[in-house]
């Protein structure tokens, strides 16, 4: 079975929390799957999004993978990260964005919510991650319930996902089953760790000199 690296992290702030995630990325040697909170409530943008979708008067950083705006008030996120020669690699994008998916789904449903991947992108225009459904994304009710981010690079994989829950009272809940029923469902032997020094001195720098500047997050 393959072994994972398990980090369960707390509150941190937007600048940390993506820093973290790039370090992982960039240090990657084993599979991980971190699962993160926010220390406030801030907006993440898409690498490729304007600053002028930012809500004003809302912290926000920008991510390293793509995709919509998400506002992290209210949700669970996680972050997965695969080597180069992790099999998972030889998938395409969506179909490794579609496997993940099922583990967020079998997370849900230890938590008593019946989740349904999308089999194909919602007709709706918006630059909000959760008004606009695409291709594998979960949905319960006609609601997105999770969405995700991609980016491959020559390192590996980082896939930064978000949950938003009909309840957030059900939040804590989710993060404790998330871990578990996510391996279970991939199977997956995944083992609580920490950041090693090279990953912590990495997200120091990448915070102070990336996320936590203007000319990073202000840059479109």
């Amino acid at each position: 079975m393959p072994s994972w690296r398990l980090l369960v992290h707390g509150l941190a702030s937007p600048a940390r929390n993506m820093a973290i995630d790039e370090a992982l990325l960039r240090e990657v040697h084993d599979p991980v799957l971190r699962i993160y909170e926010w220390s406030i409530p801030a907006i993440s943008l898409g690498y490729f999004q304007a600053i002028a979708l930012v809500p004003e008067g809302r912290p926000f950083v920008r991510r390293y993978t793509g995709g919509g705006l998400v506002d992290h008030a209210h949700d669970v996120t996680y972050t997965v990260v695969l080597p180069r020669d992790h099999p998972w690699m030889e998938l395409s994008a969506l179909d490794s964005y579609c496997l993940i998916h099922r583990g967020v789904q079998a997370a849900l449903a230890a938590c008593g919510i019946e989740g349904e991947i999308m089999p194909s992108a919602s007709t709706s225009q918006s630059e909000a991650c959760f008004q606009k459904p695409v291709r594998f994304d979960i949905v319960a009710t006609g609601k997105k319930l999770s969405g995700a981010a991609q980016r491959r690079t020559r390192e590996g994989l980082l896939h930064q996902g978000s949950i938003l829950l009909p309840d957030m009272a059900q939040n804590g809940d989710l993060r404790r089953a998330f871990a578990n029923a996510f391996a279970v469902r991939l199977e997956l032997d995944i083992i609580p760790g920490d950041l090693t020094a090279a990953e912590t001195t990495l997200a120091d720098d990448l915070e102070r000199d990336r996320y936590a500047t203007d000319s990073w997050n202000c840059m479109r």
